[in-house]
């Protein structure tokens, strides 16, 4: 070392020791920027550097804050020559604790898996060290924990871990009750969780409540970083609030309000990720109502947006935030003044923004592909933004396969229906049915997709050479009941990246676990199924027309412009057909005349809308088989799945069942995994099922009980009945519970059949709870019900178990409890869990005509060997046909039961929908 490095390195280290003896006061950022000339090497520069991190620590105004942004780099000097004193280590994990939330509070914690990990490791050390007030101590853990937790699953999108933050806040809240002042940071954490939860529910007025809880719970701050920038977010925040109206306001932010969030960033003692961070805030602010009218605005708010991104280096975790909000600016200019340039920059930043999120685990990977293909598409280049915007679309596939539960997965999966129906609508204006597929697809069923997709991990990593991802997962498998639901969020993601970029059997492109079937993969699905086209229906809106988008099994793919395929929401389908289902209309605020006429009205409907189309125009373009009419699988989108479209009548009265034959689809994506499944031999043996004994939770059912025990006598005498006999008494071989079905679906026992018939009832309940549909079954300690989420896990612990049909002979089982472009159903769930063919019902079925249908359709399946989607055909048209007989050995209860019936209603046949082989 030369004699001038020598006489620098002795100015800077008397400079610091001069500093620390007069207690640093404003010069600790100074001390700091001189240690860091420091050789990193020498035990000097690791003893001043522990000084400073003490004197941090101590700071009790707001220049801690400041101060504690040194941490991370003072800590890791230290590490290199720790000193000597017993109580360096708990204070290194002082320091460490505050060092990680400084980086959280800056925006710039990149792996928060890593902090947290660290920030138990360091609350471990302080808990030996520890030798003061417990009680202080629990107290603090608890809000770092929390607020740690908190950012965890918002930077993963864990909506299951968000859902039980409220939890973990009462925990919190419970231990800070004896801590005067410290309770505000639970009432800002809960009135935060308000805002988002009403938020993502789409209730506004109570998320702008919570919002302003939030904003009064900041003024018991003390004076600080924390306080000042809650109040600039009240600011910017406040501004943007709707009215009564829901319009966001057109007033202006005061000059005043933006000079002042626009000198924030100059505060000498702000670190470069706040500069940043309030540089992009003010950009923001800028745009907010008629300012995003005001060319001047517009261009102070790219100024900032540029002035932010300047200040990031690419590996900074606010880049792409940034990058994204300066996009929004510039093609808010565009808009305003149709400016080239800006399109071209707006294109430029997008594609780094892309390039640094690098794929769909990024959470702004949706808005950044869908601004891109805006701008594509402005530009003129149609066809890259079909592309693109398709791209965009994996990110809701991941955010719900990311999911621990059909809940979480439902949030997350909240918007993709609707994204995946504007890019529809782009693609179908540019007349690419194909590309309309994928983008239909894309936003279909994904709770469905989620619930299943990763239930033979473990396996299918070890085909692609992960063994080591693979036993992670069965340790956190068996760690936790071997209920896939339990896998950590982090490691699904881990296993998610892994299986995205698995290489198809060719060793070509990513197998596309994001991405829905291609058309080679669908057309191939209908050929196994022995079906000529799937159909999705698109319903039209005031601003949009109508779809129908066919891809045959044989040729290319269509559509076809439905203008009049919109279902008014002031008619409630269900509630329609349910009503004209009950035996006693008298009951119903209706009149049994009236609820005729709009079924009557509903039925014409649908044959105008849609299926009358198909069936004229496009169905004799499609070469169907000579040994059948012809069979399509339908998609509807949105309230039209509420539609039975098997009961679609032509003006001279023939319904559309008479015509072709009609399956239902939740999704290509389904519908490609039932065809994969190798079918199940037809066999007279199984589990019926017959009106258990609900001890008064649900009325009887007389004549399910007739039905089951005849489809029991007739069809299957091999199988094991349940439940109730014809005459009320209860089965020797069960009494109907839940856990003789869950034993049953779950057996490896040959003898136990392939074919489940289960009559009773089924329930639904609100979307928003963890069970959305169930069976209602008897009791037992196990309790009463079988929910479509449980059959999901219970099928999964036997996947050598291969069950050929399930019969749905309950109310409402083919009903989404989790809206309608999820169909995530009781049926669903079997299929998608590996059932090879299922009936399930639109609505509540009425008992009597329902007993006499189901009788029919085993019929035509055992005694004629049909296959299950024409056995059902053939049952819907023997109830329609005048001159119906009933065949040979058909009970006399159910005889009579048609006599007393009037089975060529409606509601009497067309309930039952067939889904999978």
């Amino acid at each position: 070392m030369d004699e001038h490095t020598v006489a620098e390195t002795t100015a800077r280290c008397a400079a610091i020791v001069a500093a620390l003896a007069t207690g640093l006061g404003g010069d600790f950022d100074a001390a700091a920027a001189d240690l860091r000339r420091l050789p990193a090497d020498r035990p000097t520069t690791g003893a001043l550097a522990a000084a400073l991190v003490v004197v941090a620590l101590r700071s009790r105004s707001s220049a801690g804050a400041r101060r504690a942004r040194h941490l991370a780099h003072l800590l890791g000097l230290a590490d290199r020559h720790p000193p000597a004193a017993p109580e360096w280590p708990w204070l290194r994990a002082v320091a460490r604790t505050f060092a990680v939330m400084r980086t959280a509070a800056d925006g710039a914690l990149v792996d928060t898996r890593a902090a947290l990990a660290e920030f138990d490791e360091a609350f471990g050390a302080l808990a030996v060290g520890y030798g003061g007030d417990s009680k202080q101590f629990d107290q603090l853990r608890a809000m770092l924990r929390t607020g740690l937790d908190v950012m965890q699953a918002v930077n993963a999108g864990d909506q299951a871990a968000l859902r039980r933050l409220p939890e973990e806040i009462a925990a919190m809240r419970a231990t800070l009750a004896n801590a005067p002042g410290e309770g505000v940071y639970a009432d800002m954490l809960e009135h935060a969780f308000g805002f988002v939860s009403a938020h993502r529910r789409g209730d506004m007025a109570t998320a702008w409540a919570a919002q302003e809880r939030l904003m009064a719970s900041a003024q018991h701050l003390p004076d600080g970083d924390l306080r000042s920038a809650l109040e600039n977010t009240g600011v910017v925040t406040g501004a943007m609030r709707p009215d009564a109206d829901g319009e966001l306001p057109k007033a202006r932010l005061t000059d005043e309000q933006l000079d002042a969030l626009r000198n924030r960033p100059q505060d000498p003692g702000a670190s470069v990720a706040e500069r940043a961070f309030f540089d992009t805030f003010t950009g923001s602010a800028e745009l907010i109502g008629d300012h995003g009218t005001d060319p001047g605005r517009i261009d102070a708010a790219v100024a900032s947006f540029r002035r932010s991104a300047a200040q990031l280096q690419p590996e900074d975790p606010q880049r792409v935030f940034v990058l994204v909000s300066l996009a929004l600016g510039l093609i808010q200019r565009v808009e305003l003044t149709g400016r080239v340039g800006d399109l071209t920059e707006a294109a430029e930043v997008l594609d780094e923004a892309r390039r640094l999120a690098r794929g769909p685990e990024n959470k702004d990977w949706a808005r950044i592909n869908d601004m891109l293909a805006w701008v594509h598409r402005r530009g003129g280049r149609p066809a890259g933004s079909r592309r693109i915007a398709l791209e965009g679309m994996r990110r809701y596939a991941w955010d719900a396969l990311l999911q621990r539960d059909a809940a979480a997965a439902a949030v997350a999966a909240r918007n993709a229906a609707g994204r995946a129906v504007d890019i529809a609508r782009s693609c179908l204006v540019d007349n690419d049915p194909a590309a309309a597929v994928q983008a239909l697809d894309a936003g279909r069923a994904l709770v469905l997709f989620a619930a299943t997709e990763f239930l033979d991990v473990p396996a299918r990593l070890e085909r692609i050479g992960r063994s080591g991802l693979a036993t992670r997962w069965r340790l956190a498998a068996n760690g936790s009941a071997g209920k896939p639901g339990d896998i950590p969020t982090d490691l699904r993601a881990d296993v998610l990246a892994a299986l995205s970029a698995e290489p198809d059997a060719d060793g070509g492109r990513p197998a596309g676990l994001l991405d829905p079937p291609n058309l080679p993969e669908i057309r191939a699905a209908l050929a196994g199924l022995d079906a000529d086209a799937l159909v999705y229906l698109l319903p039209a809106t005031t601003a949009a027309t109508g779809w129908a988008v066919m891809v045959p099994a044989d040729g290319p793919p269509s559509l076809m412009a439905l203008p009049n395929l919109a279902l008014d929401d002031d008619i409630d389908v269900e509630r329609l057909l349910a009503s004209m289902s009950t035996r006693d209309l008298a009951a119903q605020d209706v009149s049994a005349d009236t609820m005729t006429v709009s079924l009557d009205t509903l039925c014409d409907w649908a044959w105008r809308a849609a299926i009358g189309p198909l069936v004229e125009r496009y169905l004799p373009e499609v070469p169907a088989p000579r040994h059948r009419l012809p069979r399509i699988v339908l998609v509807p989108q949105g309230n039209l799945a509420r539609v039975p479209w098997q009961a679609a009548r032509r003006g001279d009265g023939t319904y559309a069942v008479q015509l072709a034959a009609f399956s239902q689809a939740a999704s290509a994506r389904m519908l490609c995994r039932s065809a994969a499944a190798a079918p199940v031999p037809v066999l007279p043996v199984g589990l019926v099922v017959g009106d258990p004994d609900t001890r008064g939770r649900a009325p009887e059912l007389s004549a399910a009980r007739v039905e089951a025990y005849a489809v029991h006598q007739a069809f299957y005498p091999g199988a094991r009945y349940i439940g109730r006999r014809a005459d009320g008494s209860p089965s020797r071989s069960g009494r109907g519970t839940a856990a003789e079905v869950r034993e049953w679906l779950t057996t490896t026992r040959p003898a136990a059949g392939a074919m489940l018939h289960l009559a009773c009832h089924g329930m639904i309940q609100p979307a928003d709870t963890d069970t959305t549909s169930y069976l209602l079954l008897a009791t037992d300690a196990d309790g009463d019900r079988l929910t479509a989420e449980e059959l999901v896990t219970v099928l999964a612990r036997a996947p050598e178990r291969a069950i050929g049909l399930v019969v749905l002979a309950a109310c409402r089982t083919g009903v989404s409890g989790r809206g309608y472009d999820e169909a995530f159903s009781l049926g669903t769930a079997f299929l998608a869990a590996g059932v090879r063919s299922v009936l399930s019902t639109q609505w509540s079925v009425p008992d009597r005509d329902t007993s006499v249908l189901m009788y029919m359709f085993h019929h035509f399946r055992m005694a004629e060997q049909r296959p299950v989607w024409d056995a059902l055909r053939r049952a819907q048209l023997w109830m329609l046909d005048p001159d119906r007989r009933p065949p040979a050995g058909m009970p006399r209860p159910l005889v009579r039961q048609l006599s007393e019936a009037d089975p060529a209603r409606v509601v009497a046949w067309a309930g039952f929908v067939h889904g999978g082989q």
